[in-house]
């Protein structure tokens, strides 16, 4: 049996599927993030639940959590955009999902993650000498991705080329001179 919701933002119906009470969902209209309600129990599991067996149980056989208080706060509140859970109006990091609202935070949250990302590893440093054309595909798929590494990589393999070419031009001046009567 769907379960009838009403959007608290723009004040539209519709309907969810049965068993999504106490979700989160977007609005289908507007999109924003409400919670399902849940659907009253059925007379029937009331009925079973009251006419459940007393005996070999009692109120020690089960751990009853206290329910989690949320300290309440004058500050007003806004929904993550994110994952939909009350933060502070002032907020720059939702301390639910870990996203970061300010653009320069979020920026150097980036970089400082990156760090493993700026330094070649023996691996790329094999391909970038040995396998050059390969090393040049590795390094523009990591320029791609953002990682600082790449611009790196593609640095050695050009430097590779280079080096390779002077060679190659270096014997060949050396063998025209050996042949030369």
């Amino acid at each position: 049996m769907p379960i009838h919701v009403t959007c608290d933002s723009c004040h539209s119906n519709f309907n969810a599927p049965d068993g999504t009470g106490g979700k989160r969902a977007k609005c289908p209209s507007c999109g924003s993030v409400i919670v399902i309600p849940t659907p009253p129990p059925k007379e029937e599991e009331v009925f079973e639940a009251e006419m459940a067996p007393a005996g070999g149980f009692d109120d020690d056989d089960f751990e009853i959590e206290a329910p989690v208080e949320t300290p309440s706060t004058d500050e007003p509140r806004k929904p993550c955009p994110m994952c939909g859970e009350q933060i502070s109006i002032n907020a720059i990091k939702c301390r639910f999902c870990g996203e970061i609202f300010d653009p320069q935070l979020k920026k150097q949250a980036r970089i400082s993650s990156s760090g493993e990302d700026e330094q070649l590893g023996v691996f790329e440093w094999i391909i970038a000498i040995l396998c050059s054309n390969i090393g040049c595909i590795v390094a523009i798929v990591y320029i791609i991705q953002g990682k600082p590494k790449g611009k790196k990589m593609l640095m050695v393999v050009a430097c590779v080329y280079v080096i390779t070419f002077i060679i190659g031009v270096i014997i060949g001046v050396f063998q025209e001179v050996q042949n030369a009567p």
